[in-house]
């Protein structure tokens, strides 16, 4: 399985330098913005990188490769899961060596650093992106999930503020109970959700996959 998370990076070496200058670019053209720096660079380069391994394996008719070899279909659809952790993570980091050092440095001037909480919510709203496109993958290929990929993640960086606001005020003695706990429950419980969720969609995935012709 490493190798395949392996694989997923190695084969976009282009598409990792692409992030990395597009990190930086985003850090100083936003360095009077920070709030847009740090959801901009982590959400976009993970969109990439995603978007790019499943696009390699389309180009390249990896499934049909790996599919002729000895490896469980449930380890392949596993291994993407995992490889857009990893994405994730390396948006998170290139958001904060673009930011962080530069600022120290003087180069730029942020109102704020990132912090946990961004961490949080960034890896928690990709990985809801990622455990609703990935279903839609492994059932009906790239070339139709992309289109799914790029308007998730349109909606989670344009709309996100308009959805929650609308989604909020429903459940607002939910919200109003959440409110008074502590920030450490709070957290443990949206981790925990997001956990399941994503447990969740690995299982259909697998299930789409393993029925899937080749």
């Amino acid at each position: 399985m490493l190798n395949l998370i392996l694989k997923d990076i190695l084969i976009q070496k282009k598409y990792l330098l692409i992030s990395v200058l597009y990190a930086f670019f985003f850090a100083f053209c936003f360095k009077s913005n920070t709030s847009m720096a740090l959801t901009m660079i982590p959400t976009m380069v993970p969109y990439m990188l995603i978007l790019g391994a499943c696009g390699f394996d389309d180009k390249n008719k990896s499934e049909i490769m790996f599919n002729s070899l000895p490896i469980d279909r449930t380890i392949l659809v596993i291994s993407k899961y995992l490889s857009s952790l990893v994405f994730i993570f390396m948006g998170i980091f290139l958001a904060f060596v673009s930011t962080t050092p530069l600022n120290f440095l003087g180069f730029i001037h942020m109102n704020k650093l990132m912090n946990l909480e961004d961490i949080l919510s960034i890896t928690i709203g990709i990985s809801l992106i990622v455990c609703l496109y990935f279903p839609f993958y492994f059932k009906f290929g790239y070339q139709k999930s992309r289109y799914f990929l790029i308007a998730m993640f349109c909606l989670f960086f344009g709309f996100s503020a308009i959805l929650i606001n609308n989604i909020v005020k429903a459940p607002i003695n939910f919200i109003t109970y959440l409110n008074s706990q502590p920030d450490w429950l709070v957290t443990t419980f949206i981790v925990v959700i997001t956990a399941i969720i994503f447990l969740v969609s690995i299982l259909i995935s697998i299930k789409f996959y393993i029925n899937k012709d080749l």
